[in-house]
């Protein structure tokens, strides 16, 4: 064992060297985020009509800007959702990425996933049911695949991944936060910014974008959490950030290092409610003169 440790640090710290890719860094096609909106859907099963449709929204980037193609699928319960071949043959695609209940192909997956939750449920959507009522108060999960690509067919111009979203009833449905501004040095971010030097940003909340939440043990104010993006040659220094709220402790803010030679840079923060809600703010801004 002893004869094996230094190799494998030479191979932990090779792994670690220029090339090794930061959460923060922009390098090849990502998503940064996914917002549905709204961001749950919310049903009356005593209503007589189906909710809206939900749309989704791709926050998706290249290092130099150049367009991205997203596509979205509804994934069936019949396998599972994070192995990678939804969207794939054996999902309900989402044209325009809109999930609609009324698609007779997405009401056939809610019944899977009814009897996911309930193996002893039954085989339609009957309001009158009361396990399809009590998994609607306890929320159904329903998992959106999508695909961006950039259309070049390389492995870093394309990301697969999932997006959970919530099938509920309630009368308080949850909200997108929105992220109205960036500060730095306690003015909107606008640039230029100095070559070299530690800054520090703090995102700002629209007024609502913290909301109270009905938990099992009572009301609980949501803690917002941030995730911080650049492009450029910089260096992000806290990746996450959050909120403080009632007692529980946070920093929304986060330090960069900017570059030593002057570019211009685009940073993205994204904000997640902790219960499916989404935003985030873009900034492009030189650094150095």
């Amino acid at each position: 064992m002893r004869s094996i440790l230094p190799a494998l640090v030479v191979w932990l710290l090779a792994g670690c060297g220029p090339d090794f890719e930061l959460q923060s860094e922009i390098r090849r096609v990502r998503v940064l985020a996914i917002q549905a909106e709204p961001a749950e859907l919310v049903v009356d099963p005593d209503a007589s009509t189906l909710p809206g449709p939900m749309t989704f929204n791709a926050l998706a980037v290249t290092p130099d800007a150049r367009p991205v193609t997203v596509r979205y699928a509804l994934c069936r319960f019949t396998g599972n959702p994070y192995d990678g071949r939804c969207p794939g043959d054996d999902s309900v695609p989402l044209p325009d990425g809109e999930l609609s209940l009324s698609d007779p192909n997405v009401q056939a997956v809610l019944l899977e996933a009814l009897a996911a939750g309930n193996p002893g449920g039954g085989g339609t959507l009957d309001p009158e049911d009361p396990a399809l009522r009590e998994a609607l108060a306890r929320g159904i999960p329903l998992f959106i695949g999508y695909e961006a690509t950039d259309g070049s067919g390389t492995p870093e111009g394309t990301e697969r991944g999932v997006r959970r979203v919530t099938l509920r009833a309630t009368t308080t449905p949850n909200q997108n936060p929105v992220v109205s501004d960036v500060l730095w040095d306690g003015a909107p971010l606008t640039g230029p910014l100095p070559v070299s030097r530690e800054v520090t940003f703090t995102p700002v909340l629209a007024e609502g974008s913290v909301e109270i939440e009905e938990t099992d043990e009572g009301p609980r104010t949501e803690q917002v959490f941030f995730s911080w993006f650049a492009t450029g040659d910089g260096e992000v220094k806290e990746f996450r950030s959050q909120e403080p709220v009632e007692g529980r402790p946070g920093d929304p803010t986060s330090a960069y290092d900017t570059p030593a030679t002057p570019q211009r840079v685009t940073f993205w923060v994204v904000a997640r409610d902790g219960r499916g809600g989404v935003g985030w703010l873009s900034r492009t801004v030189d650094v150095g003169p």
